[in-house]
């Protein structure tokens, strides 16, 4: 064994036997959570203020279905109810009714049984035909205003929205803006 070192074999020694005098942060051994806790402030007051301005323009209005006390709803004292349009939006179309029967395809008939009045496109619901359907019944019957719309679990929620624009009319020519979300009979 060699009793000599190289001087180039003591500064080996020296580098790897050195001791390492600690900072006084790693003496303390806790971690620095400020900065973690600056980001995840930042971050709340980003999204509330994000969750507020989507509340305040994505808003619909929309009214839920009201129960008189005979159980029927907002009947006039006439004898004839008024005429209300009904919107079930369905896997494979859109089915339009009235208060006595469903309109066929193309809105320009009545339709009997399980009748799609504008059906799907490429898995897509037509939007348009739609609101040519809506203006047809609009000028079947101009003083009806309200529309009920109501789907299955399976209907994305953006479905919706598009159904209410699309029989809602523009503020020039408004065609149903009276809308009520019903729930869904399975």
């Amino acid at each position: 064994m060699p009793t000599k070192f190289t001087p180039r074999q003591r500064a080996y020694i020296r580098k790897r036997t050195k001791y390492h005098e600690p900072d006084p942060s790693e003496e303390v051994g806790e971690l620095n959570i400020v900065p973690f806790l600056d980001i995840t402030v930042n971050i709340i007051v980003i999204l509330l203020v994000v969750a507020a301005s989507i509340a305040f323009f994505a808003q619909l209005e929309v009214q839920l279905p009201l129960l008189s006390q005979s159980g029927v709803g907002n009947r006039n004292n006439d004898d004839e109810p008024p005429f209300r349009l009904s919107l079930t939006l369905a896997d494979n179309g859109i089915i339009v009714s009235g208060p006595n029967n469903k309109y066929a395809p193309g809105c320009e008939q009545a339709g009997t049984g399980r009748v799609i009045t504008v059906p799907t496109r490429a898995d897509e619901y037509d939007w348009e035909a739609l609101t040519t359907c809506a203006r047809r019944i609009k000028a079947e019957h101009p003083e009806a205003e309200e529309v009920r719309v109501s789907g299955n679990d399976l209907v994305e929620y953006q479905n919706f929205i598009r159904a209410v624009d699309a029989v809602r009319g523009t503020e020039t020519e408004p065609l149903f803006p009276n809308v009520i979300l019903v729930a869904g009979i399975r």
